[in-house]
């Protein structure tokens, strides 16, 4: 009975240990992505979208494809929201689906805001996709960083507003500070970014710059809230 005892603690300790090193290599596979898409690393992006499966492949090929977009390569950002897409509507049973929808709306968002005549259809599957990743967890800060941004993104015309993206990256930044899913972690940097742009749109260019400087503080090698503070600063 001892030696069963034993050898059954051995098997615990060892499947702890496991898991363990699992979900720490997880989070270092996203926070590789998201410092090489910081960065505008696009040979990491592509090596790390080679070598990742699931959701950390699907999140490196969103943002392989913003990379590609903005070199003006829309054709080849279009094929990889496709793979991003195709991959997150059938992560079904191995992925946290509030992470899993809040990335699928962001994707069919980005695909808007390169084909514009798309809006209408992507417009609903993104709202859907983000709809189901507050109903299964309502202090996703990503899905608050989605909503954001989409809010930002829309014209007042289609309900779009500064006031309500404000709000919604107001949410975000939030609920990063208390953001315990572990696996999912991305995004922070960012929604310092997003949110500096509202304020500057809202004639705020002292919030503006406040923010984008907690984004450097965040990610010192950060391109774009760089970029934006030489843009803007006196």
């Amino acid at each position: 009975m001892y030696l069963f005892t034993k050898k059954l603690s051995v098997l615990l300790i060892s499947a702890t240990a496991f898991t363990s090193n699992y979900v720490l290599a997880a989070q270092d596979n996203v926070d590789q992505i998201e410092r090489a898409s910081q960065q505008n690393d696009i040979d990491s992006l592509l090596q790390l979208k080679q070598t990742s499966q699931g959701f950390d492949k699907a999140l490196a090929s969103y943002r392989l494809a913003i990379a590609k977009n903005i070199t003006g390569d829309t054709s080849e950002a279009l094929t990889l929201l496709d793979e991003a897409q195709s991959l997150l509507t059938t992560e079904t049973n191995s992925a946290d689906q509030s992470e899993t929808n809040a990335l699928l709306a962001q994707v069919y968002g980005y695909r808007i805001s390169i084909k514009p005549v798309s809006g209408f259809y992507y417009g609903i599957k993104s709202t859907n996709a983000l709809n189901t990743a507050f109903e299964i967890n309502q202090d996703n800060p990503r899905a608050h960083l989605i909503k954001g941004i989409a809010a930002y993104n829309t014209p007042v015309l289609f309900g779009g507003s500064k006031q309500q993206a404000l709000s919604a990256l107001n949410n975000a930044i939030q609920h990063y500070q208390i953001d315990e899913n572990v696996d999912y972690q991305w995004g922070q940097a960012e929604a310092f970014v997003w949110r500096g742009l509202t304020h500057l749109a809202l004639n705020d260019t002292q919030s503006a710059l406040a923010d984008w400087h907690t984004s450097l503080q965040l990610a010192p090698d950060y391109a774009w809230p760089a970029m934006l503070i030489n843009s803007n600063q006196n």
